[in-house]
C-alpha cells in the first residue's frame, strides 16, 4: 500500500537565510512521498527577489522542490493559494519561511490522519528559540479557537486536501495575519 503524498507549501517574502533552513527542515523529514513548493512573493527586480533566487539555486537539482514566482507582490494568502493550486498532495502543510519542521513531524501527522479519517486536520507541537512548546488539546477545538484561548501556528497544522478545497483556500483580502 502506497503512502499518501504530502505537499508542503512555503510562501516567502523578504525572508533571507531562514528560507534555506525552512526548506532543509522539510527535506530532512523521514517521511516520503512529499513535494515542496516554494512560492516567491517578492516583487520582481527587488533585492529580496534576487536573494531568494540565489537561495533557491542551491535546490535547483532537487526533484522534490518546485519554485514558483509571483509576477508581483500579492500577499501571503495569495502565495499559499498559488502553492495549493499547484500541489498534488492528499495532505497539505503550510510552512512559514521563518519556521522549521521538527524531525518526524510529517510521519506522525500522516499516521494520525490515516488512523482517524473522520478528522480533516491535525496539529503538532511547535518549536520556538530551540525550546519545545506544546499543548495537550485534542478533539473539537472550535470554542478555544473562537475565544482565542488557543491559536495553533499555521506551520503546525496538516490538512486534508478536501478540507482546504472546501474552505476555498486562504482569504486573499487579508494583507497580514492571514493564518
Amino acid at each position: 500500500m502506497s503512502q499518501p503524498l504530502v505537499s508542503i507549501i512555503i510562501p516567502t517574502y523578504k525572508s533571507g537565510e531562514t528560507l534555506r533552513q525552512a526548506i532543509q527542515s522539510v527535506l530532512d523529514q523521514d517521511y516520503r512521498p512529499l513535494e515542496l513548493i516554494v512560492v516567491d512573493d517578492n516583487h520582481p527586480g527587488s533585492a529580496e527577489r534576487a536573494a531568494t533566487e540565489a537561495i533557491m539555486a542551491a535546490f535547483a537539482g532537487q526533484p522534490l522542490v518546485t519554485y514558483l514566482q509571483h509576477e508581483r507582490n500579492r500577499n501571503g494568502s495569495a502565495a499559499r493559494n498559488t502553492g495549493f493550486r499547484r500541489s498534488r498532495g492528499d495532505y497539505l502543510c503550510f510552512l512559514d519561511d521563518d519556521d522549521l519542521f521538527l524531525p518526524g513531524k510529517l510521519t506522525r501527522q500522516v499516521a494520525w490522519l490515516e488512523a482517524h479519517p473522520e478528522h480533516d486536520a491535525v496539529y503538532t507541537w511547535r518549536c520556538q528559540y530551540g525550546g519545545v512548546i506544546g499543548s495537550d488539546k485534542s478533539g473539537d477545538l472550535s470554542a478555544d479557537l473562537l475565544t482565542l484561548s488557543f491559536t495553533p501556528y499555521t506551520s503546525s497544522i496538516m490538512l486534508t486536501r478536501r478540507s482546504c478545497s472546501a474552505l476555498n483556500g486562504f482569504d486573499e483580502s487579508y494583507r497580514r495575519h492571514q493564518d
